[in-house]
């Protein structure tokens, strides 16, 4: 129990800095992008601060298998280079014995890691939409001001007049921003931004205008309209969730949804944390090290278990995304890692090289 609880704690802080540095790594550029904010449009400091904290879920999402490979294999390499290994062999402590706390840590990092995935990522996904339909609002309120050229609708130039306290614009002139044969002048008496929250867009009505094209020299056209409708894809004040809004879905909405890209998003929430325990259990193993070849080579290992993993975890996406099949194979990246950490875990309790001498070791079992 001793032993047990040593090795437990010794995980902790290797965890914590791995998931810490991680984190901070992965949202580099959304924190670029966000003080950006600030310095070129205004945006409060705490909005910029409720927007990051939003997107926290996704990051760790991400960094805490990553954090549980990389914490495991540093203790196993701590514990090989100091002989503590040797030290327990010698006590008669098998590397299943030596596995428990691993298993324990990285059971508890699943956990942790299915209430993000399940609860906390599809809330901040949720919060973030209307966070940044909220700073929408407000931006484009007050970017488009009477007598100023607008460049923040893409492709497009936009000039009003006149703006009342009603925001309802006077002297509409809008063009494409790279002008073409084939490109239209707009202009209109009265016009009105409105943001349209359920497809996330500006739509930008028009009233009593007129419309001039020119296809050639000879064929020049105006246009005399009473209402005429612009939509806009909104300008990228705030970093995209390509998706989100499928993300953003509660769990238990998901569990009434039978379509495919539903299920596929329910199984990836469910599939996905589970890569905690497997990376601790395989580990162990391949934590292992011979002093006389150096720590590289355990580090190594991890790398390419991780490489491994993505690779299946892609290609089982592929399969369901594009191929027809079921997303239960989104289980299959997971259980294949914990099945290979099972393997390495015995073939180091038996003291095997390789899968030979284990059957052969099995082969004489079964004559005796």
């Amino acid at each position: 129990m001793l032993l047990f609880r040593s090795i437990f704690l010794q995980l902790i802080i290797p965890f914590l800095l791995a998931l810490g540095i991680l984190t901070f790594i992965l949202s580099m550029e959304t924190v670029y992008r966000l003080i950006n904010l600030i310095v070129e449009r205004g945006v409060s400091v705490f909005s910029v601060w409720l927007l990051l904290l939003y997107r926290l879920p996704q990051f760790l999402s991400v960094t805490l298998p990553l954090a549980v490979m990389i914490a495991c294999v540093v203790l196993m390499v701590r514990l090989s280079t100091d002989n503590e290994i040797s030290a327990m062999n010698s006590m008669g402590i098998s590397f299943w014995q030596l596995g428990r706390p691993f298993f324990i840590f990285g059971v508890m990092a699943t956990a942790l890691t299915l209430s993000i995935t399940l609860w906390l990522q599809p809330a901040g996904y949720a919060a973030f939409e209307q966070e940044k339909l909220k700073l929408l609002k407000t931006q484009t309120a007050k970017t488009i001001q009477p007598l100023v050229l607008n460049y923040d609708f893409p492709g497009k130039v936009l000039y009003v007049q006149g703006k009342d306290e009603n925001e309802e614009l006077s002297g509409v002139f809008i063009t494409d921003l790279e002008m073409t044969q084939t490109s239209m002048v707009t202009l209109a008496e009265r016009g009105r931004i409105k943001i349209r929250e359920g497809e996330g867009d500006l739509l930008l009505n028009l009233e009593d205008g007129l419309i001039h094209s020119q296809g050639s020299a000879e064929n020049y056209r105006t246009i005399a309209f009473e209402q005429f409708h612009y939509i806009f894809r909104p300008p990228q004040i705030v970093p995209s969730t390509k998706g989100g809004h499928i993300w953003g879905v509660p769990t238990l909405a998901l569990l009434q949804e039978q379509s495919q890209t539903s299920r596929m998003e329910l199984f990836l929430r469910l599939t996905t944390p589970w890569a905690c325990v497997a990376f601790a259990v395989t580990m162990v193993p391949l934590g292992l090290i011979n002093l006389r070849r150096g720590r590289s080579g355990a580090y190594l290992r991890g790398l390419i278990l991780v490489v491994s993993y993505y690779i299946l975890w892609m290609g089982a996406k592929e399969m369901t995304l594009n191929l027809g099949y079921q997303p239960y194979v989104l289980w299959l990246p997971p259980l294949l890692i914990w099945l290979f950490g099972l393997y390495s875990l015995y073939k180091s309790n038996q003291n095997h090289q390789n899968i030979f001498d284990i059957l052969s070791s099995l082969g004489k079992q079964s004559q005796t």
